[in-house]
């Protein structure tokens, strides 16, 4: 073992008695008289002592590491890592893990890559704010402390088997919403002429409802009607077909006068599907 005499005066100049504390809980103390020290001990204290004081051997840097990557250069606000090659794999399941059907096995998980799904959860928890979440308490939701917690960010520095938990608790709570978005799309909506997709549906986040979205246009120059039509008997068709349709089937409406014919200025038209007459102007 390595060891060596050492006097205290000679080694810590002018100092009859040293107190180091460490942690403000261990004190070692160090007298005027001959001792015997080992020196790794020596080097143990004084690392701890630096370590204690937020100081390396380069200077005054702090120590806090970052919690995603273990790096002393930044911050995890800060961060850019690649996490390994997976930090995009990991942020798709922080932003899309609410929806999945089976959770992901987290425990496989390092305690890092959990901290940092939590901090993707926490950005996709904030699409939907907290009036429009409150409005689904009816369809999603028991209780308005649901809202509250789901809302709530997952505190980073909880343990590996908290953050777990919290992770299937939140899962848990949303099941209404994953079924809704799974399982109960909205069909698209054809076009009854050209067998076409006329509209279909497409989440909403931040309403956490389908919306119906149009998703064909008519391709017809200087077209009367561009868009869907729902006509007065209940049918729906696409604008393209609409229009090829008013074009060559419209005739003009005359008033009911046996001496004179005298238009009204309508154009009278009838539904391709059940022949019920409408009328529309140019």
């Amino acid at each position: 073992m390595n060891q060596f005499f050492l006097r205290g005066p000679t080694f810590f100049e002018r100092s009859n008695f040293l107190s180091l504390q460490i942690h403000k809980k261990i004190e070692v103390c160090i007298y005027h008289k001959y001792f015997l020290i080992n020196t790794p001990t020596i080097e143990f204290y004084l690392n701890t002592i630096k370590s204690s004081q937020g100081m390396s051997s380069k200077g005054n840097k702090s120590l806090h590491r970052c919690i995603f990557c273990n790096s002393l250069s930044h911050v995890e606000a800060n961060c850019n890592s690649n996490m390994k090659s997976r930090r995009q794999m990991l942020t798709d399941i922080g932003m899309n893990f609410m929806f999945e059907d089976i959770l992901p096995n987290f425990k496989s998980f390092p305690l890092n890559e959990l901290r940092f799904i939590a901090s993707r959860y926490e950005v996709f928890q904030k699409i939907p704010n907290k009036r429009d979440m409150r409005t689904c308490i009816s369809g999603y939701f028991g209780r308005e402390c649901e809202v509250e917690y789901l809302y709530s960010p997952i505190p980073t520095t909880l343990t590996k088997t908290r953050i777990i938990k919290e992770f299937v608790n939140r899962w848990t709570i949303y099941e209404n919403v994953r079924n809704n978005h799974n399982h109960r799309k909205p069909e698209d909506e054809d076009c009854p002429i050209c067998m076409d997709c006329m509209s279909t549906s497409i989440w909403n986040p931040c309403k956490m409802n389908w919306d119906m979205v149009a998703a064909k246009s008519s391709d017809v120059p200087g077209a009367l009607f561009p868009n869907n039509i729902r006509t007065a008997c209940g049918h729906t068709f696409c604008g393209g077909c609409w229009e090829l349709h008013i074009r060559a089937n419209s005739k003009i409406e005359y008033h009911d006068n046996r001496f004179h014919e005298e238009p009204t200025g309508r154009m009278i038209v009838a539904c391709p599907m059940c022949r019920h007459q409408m009328h529309y102007v140019r």
